[in-house]
């Protein structure tokens, strides 16, 4: 991929992967110095800001959630009027996420998905309830499930939609297992195809990765 062209990177994962803590890891050298928008954190740091203002605790999440999507819009909007390269950190497990993606592609921007994903949902919820010791926020067990299995999903039955697919394993330091150019397999580790969420979660590309490897 050429990044003297506007690219869009989307950085996404279950709830727990690392993709926050991990994230400069996973960008380019030309993405050197640029920071993702976290949905998650702004979105916290408008809950203690409505807490702070007296809002009614049953409407914080709504309200917050709101002023998030707006500020995410107003910088992507800025981001694509100066054709600076942009960095999302999104789940992919709800069509209005995508939403998001479809305002770069129709302005003509490179869309690069870097995935770090963990080996079982058990390990996603495991890594949240040690989040939330540490003073994180908390996601049901359900909604992590349903997150795990909704992204890889979308993934396998859009994945055209990205220039550039990066496959990563999140168990450990985040390791590269595989990269999808233009449809195309330029890198696969051994240990790709060992890896069920890709097996069985992303059976196209485990197909390209599977003749890759042989």
């Amino acid at each position: 991929m050429d990044y003297s062209k506007p690219t869009l990177i989307v950085i996404s994962g279950p709830n727990g992967a690392g993709k926050s803590t991990c994230i400069q890891i996973m960008l380019p050298p030309a993405f050197k110095g640029i920071w993702s928008f976290d949905r998650d954190m702004t979105r916290v740091q408008f809950e203690k800001v409505l807490t702070g203002q007296g809002v009614k605790s049953n409407d914080i999440f709504r309200q917050a959630t709101a002023m998030m999507e707006q500020k995410l819009l107003l910088e992507m909007k800025s981001a694509i009027k100066m054709k600076d390269h942009f960095v999302l950190e999104t789940p992919l497990s709800h069509p209005d996420y995508w939403a998001y993606i479809d305002l770069f592609e129709r302005s003509h921007y490179q869309i690069q998905l870097n995935y770090l994903c963990l080996d079982k949902v058990s390990d996603c919820v495991a890594r949240v309830e040690q989040r939330v010791i540490e003073g994180g926020h908390y996601v049901e067990p359900s909604t992590i499930k349903g997150v795990y299995e909704k992204n890889l999903e979308h993934i396998n039955t859009y994945k055209d939609t990205f220039g550039v697919i990066e496959l990563y394993d999140g168990m450990a330091i985040p390791t590269l297992l595989a990269r999808i150019e233009n449809g195309e397999v330029t890198f696969a580790a051994k240990q790709a195809l060992k890896k069920r969420w890709i097996r069985k979660g992303l059976p196209s590309l485990a197909v390209a990765i599977k003749s890759f490897l042989s």
